[in-house]
């Protein structure tokens, strides 16, 4: 496993994050929390060192199983989490934390993000309080999710952050053009979630093999017509390119990836220790200045029937 520093802290973290919304069950199905904390424990295993949560992933189950998971392994694992959107007044981050702490049994959280930007929250609130946390050692790093560089600027006029926590992958590159920039600029760490494309870049489906009915996917606009048609064209177009270095699709994916702009550490989800052991695949290898190019064109076209609008979900 690779480290990499986290913006400008003193925190070192692993290449890949594993990502724990789907502990939450919810729209991921059901879910077996023994496989969940197996997931944590293989992870740990495999050299990740970070886990990503939410207090809203299961309405708290993400954060609960994480917790039990690392009871005794607390200091093999550090815990990112955030904070929901309606929660940015000072008190309510308070509260918000003071929750998570305890369905995560720690102390101290040592990465604290906002999830969502609130427009109607100053952020001179919110990030005061949390400059205020980080003093009094209940959080260790401040993080930031789905802003923009507008709303980045304001933040940091009130307090250092070290991460943003975007949505990023091949065909959804819209965080070049503004936040990968700004956050090279300034050394805060992109850690981007949904790096696989939600399972469009393992190569899992196809034209005839869509995702099946009901599934949480179909409301992601890069499964809708006509990106979905792109998408699958691409996803084909990238199998020779993988066999080439003998690995995957999720694996070339995921490499491409780690060596953008300002990349740190992508989110990798895992119900179970499986799904794992190919993601770390990605790690330890480069692919080559000539094929990185060359994945970009391929998925041009995809990112072209997305446009500019950066809402993931319609």
């Amino acid at each position: 496993m690779e480290y990499r520093r986290l913006g400008e802290s003193e925190l070192e973290i692993s290449a890949l994050t594993l990502g724990c919304w789907a502990f939450g069950g919810g729209a991921w199905g059901d879910v077996d929390d023994a496989e969940s904390i197996a997931a944590v424990h293989a992870a740990i295993d495999l050299g990740i060192n970070i886990a990503d949560t939410a207090e809203v992933y299961g309405g708290g189950r993400s954060e609960e199983v994480l917790g039990k998971a690392l009871l005794g392994r607390r200091d093999k694992m550090m815990i990112a989490t955030k904070v929901w959107s309606s929660n940015l007044a000072p008190q309510d981050i308070r509260e918000a934390l003071e929750a998570s702490l305890t369905r995560l049994q720690t102390d101290y959280v040592d990465l604290y993000q906002i999830h969502w930007p609130n427009d109607d929250i100053p952020i001179a609130d919110s990030m005061g309080v949390l400059s205020d946390l980080r003093s009094e050692g209940k959080i260790r790093v401040i993080g930031v999710s789905n802003f923009n560089s507008e709303q980045m600027i304001d933040a940091l006029k009130i307090a250092r952050f070290e991460s943003l926590q975007p949505p990023y992958n091949l065909f959804w590159r819209m965080v070049e053009s503004d936040q990968s920039p700004f956050c090279e600029e300034n050394n805060i760490s992109v850690i981007p979630y949904c790096p696989m494309a939600q399972g469009l870049l393992t190569g899992k489906f196809s034209l005839d093999n869509p995702p099946d009915e009901g599934d949480v996917r179909l409301g992601n606009r890069m499964f809708k017509s006509p990106t979905w048609e792109e998408a699958c064209k691409a996803v084909e177009a990238y199998r020779p390119i993988a066999d080439s270095y003998g690995k995957t699709m999720a694996q070339l994916s995921l490499n491409w990836l780690m060596h953008q702009q300002a990349v740190t550490s992508p989110i990798v989800g895992a119900k179970r220790p499986s799904q794992l052991e190919d993601t770390v695949g990605a790690v330890g290898w480069s692919v080559s200045d000539d094929d990185i190019e060359k994945i970009r064109k391929i998925s041009d076209p995809v990112n072209q029937t997305l446009g500019d609008d950066q809402h993931m979900w319609h």
